[in-house]
């Protein structure tokens, strides 16, 4: 009986991975918020993954998971897809859905 068990430990401890299969997170910016600059950062962090996609182009990660990606917006509504792989083919998406609205240019009322 306490083969057994030993086995069943053994075996949860290999596959935990498999099991609990690729983590993303997007810590910034939030999804449906508004920008008035149409350059952003793509902050977020990830675990469990071996590749990584921003709208289909591989991006990569430190050591510690995490990533930064700067985006240019534009004007209106914009959707970007972040697609995470596990080395056993499990994939989780996030898509993060951003409106850039241009701010008014400050205008110079010093006289010529």
């Amino acid at each position: 009986a306490l083969v057994g068990f030993g086995l069943v430990i053994y075996a949860y401890v290999q596959s935990r991975e498999y099991l609990r299969g690729p983590v993303l997170k997007v810590e910034e910016p939030q999804n449906g918020s508004s920008s008035t600059t149409s350059l952003v950062a793509l902050v977020g962090h990830t675990r469990n993954i071996s590749f990584l996609t921003l709208n289909g182009r591989q991006i990569f990660t430190d050591e510690q998971g995490r990533f930064k990606e700067s985006l240019l917006l534009q004007n209106g509504y914009n959707i970007m897809t972040l697609e995470a792989k596990d080395r056993f083919g499990h994939t989780v998406e996030k898509r993060l859905e951003l409106v850039y609205k241009p701010g008014v240019a400050a205008s110079s009322s010093a006289p010529f």
